[in-house]
């Protein structure tokens, strides 16, 4: 089971090999005693003639679909 944590001390994912500094989130599984970044994300809402649109973007300003739906031009 993963827990959402922050990191009290510097290491490295065990998915990517990033380095992480104290303070970072993390997910942490203690099974395995493995820890991997966690993804960061990003919300906006545009108010338009139709209502509002929520899109969510990840760290690197991308939507959460992306490329498949196509709304990363926002």
């Amino acid at each position: 089971m993963l827990r959402t944590m922050r990191a009290r001390y510097p290491g490295r994912c065990a998915a990517t090999g990033a380095r992480f500094k104290p303070g970072a989130t993390i997910n942490y599984d203690p099974a395995t005693k493995r820890a991997t970044l966690a993804p960061v994300l990003t919300s906006i809402t545009f108010i338009g003639e139709h209502g509002p649109s929520h899109f969510i973007r990840n760290s690197r300003g991308r939507c959460i679909d992306a490329p498949c739906c196509g709304c990363c031009t926002i």
